[in-house]
């Protein structure tokens, strides 16, 4: 669905940037406590490390001060009083030794259990993200949708996205029973009756290739993706995917790219023409690959790096928080722009030719996600100019389209976001 700017020009987005900048700020303002629980953290380490050397100083000290104590009253050999000297001395020193080591073994249960409390916070910081990635593709990412049959005949899919500042991310997602990629033999379902025309070689005698006819219905998909503009599609003859036809489709051009595949010295390997009346079926069955892809629900993050690393090892998350609101700040800026009030963020869509809904937030609710940070923090968030209450540039306002002045937009504010709450780490 494309959505309209405020003033009802067109965009470039094709979803609700709304609810993902304000579940974005929400995730941001979650990874920013977590940054400051893990300083927390790591500083109550440095304390139990402090505490634990100055113990084992002051077990050292006292271990030397009993040995000289004994070693300046140490009477002659061979008495018995140098005996029970030799017996104290020993005696301190192990016990010295044990305390030692029990203060050392407490210290590293007590690393074992900050640590364990640093690692929650970190997957308390990537549960978030999964909830902000599974109900958003962000604007401007690229994303592409796989589906593949395993060996067993079971398809799985997944979605990877990336956007331009390096976050890359899986999210796996669900199959539902009685889905076309529920089963083993989708292609019955999505391509009945779907022929393509492609080259094989014939005769026994005297071998030639020709185009013939082949059912869709009756070759084995091992994978397809769809990455938005193209739908790739691999259909091989049986499940050992040695032969068969590879098929990318664009639908909205209307356009198809061929080949078979087979074996090296299989004179029709190799991409053909595919016939004219072949591709509209071909382009209806893209379609229809695309729409199941789409009806398949995101049920859990995979996977999620930046610039290669694996996110939750980030040392703090407050770069990829900055980094977010960079990207976010440009599109922020120009849906502000062509709001016809300074106060809000609105955007519109075209519901049918009767409806247009127009979509908008309060500036000043968003700036409350944030308004509790620190100020240090808040500053992360000011580039995306929430504060600005300038009117729109005069003369940069659309006049109302012949359709709006006969059925004006019906407003809906943007649904209040839940937050997750600050994980606080047990005491």
């Amino acid at each position: 669905m494309e959505f309209l700017y405020g003033d009802s020009t067109p965009s470039p987005l094709t979803s609700n940037f709304l609810e993902f900048l304000r579940d974005a700020i929400d995730f941001g303002v979650f990874a920013l406590h977590v940054d400051d629980e893990i300083a927390t953290i790591r500083e109550r380490g440095r304390v139990t490390s402090q505490e634990a050397d100055e113990e084992i100083a002051r077990l050292d000290a006292l271990g030397g001060a009993v040995a000289a104590a004994i070693g300046a009253a140490l009477p002659p050999a061979e008495s018995e009083t140098a005996r029970c000297a030799t017996q104290l001395s020993a005696m301190s020193a192990e016990k010295v030794a044990l305390s030692v080591a029990a203060v050392r073994e407490k210290l590293d249960g007590q690393r074992v259990t900050l640590a364990v409390e640093e690692a929650t916070q970190r997957d308390a910081c990537f549960k978030a993200l999964e909830s902000l990635l599974l109900a958003h593709s962000p604007p401007e990412s690229a994303v592409v949708v796989r589906v593949e049959r395993g060996s067993d005949r079971v398809y799985a899919a997944w979605r990877h996205g990336e956007m331009a500042f390096g976050l890359r991310w899986r999210v796996d997602l669900g199959i539902p029973a009685g889905h076309a990629f529920a089963g083993d033999a989708p292609m019955e379902r999505l391509a009945p009756h779907v022929e393509i025309h492609a080259p094989e070689q014939t005769g026994w005698l005297k071998k030639e290739v020709k185009l013939k006819a082949q059912r869709l219905e009756r070759l084995v998909l091992t994978e397809a993706m769809d990455d938005g503009h193209t739908v790739t599609m691999m259909l091989r003859t049986d499940a050992t995917g040695a032969h068969g036809l590879d098929l990318e489709v664009d639908p909205k051009a209307g356009t198809v790219t061929a080949s078979r595949v087979g074996a090296n010295d299989d004179p029709s390997a190799g991409e053909f023409e595919v016939p004219a009346e072949d591709v509209a079926g071909l382009v209806a069955l893209a379609e229809k690959v695309r729409s199941a892809g789409a009806e398949l629900t995101a049920t859990r993050l995979a996977d999620a790096t930046l610039d290669e690393r694996e996110l939750k090892e980030e040392p703090t998350f407050a770069p990829f928080v900055e980094q977010l609101v960079g990207f976010m700040a440009p599109i922020v800026q120009e849906v502000s722009r062509h709001s016809l009030t300074a106060t809000e963020l609105v955007l519109r869509r075209l519901i049918s030719r009767e409806r247009r809904e127009e979509i908008f937030v309060a500036k000043s609710t968003l700036r409350e996600k944030f308004h509790p940070l620190r100020p240090e923090r808040r500053e992360l968030f000011e580039r995306l100019g929430l504060a600005t209450l300038a009117p729109p540039p005069p003369g940069k306002i659309a006049p109302l389209t012949p359709e709006e002045n006969d059925w004006p937009p019906a407003r809906a504010e943007l649904p209040r976001s839940d937050p997750p709450p600050p994980l606080k780490p047990p005491r």
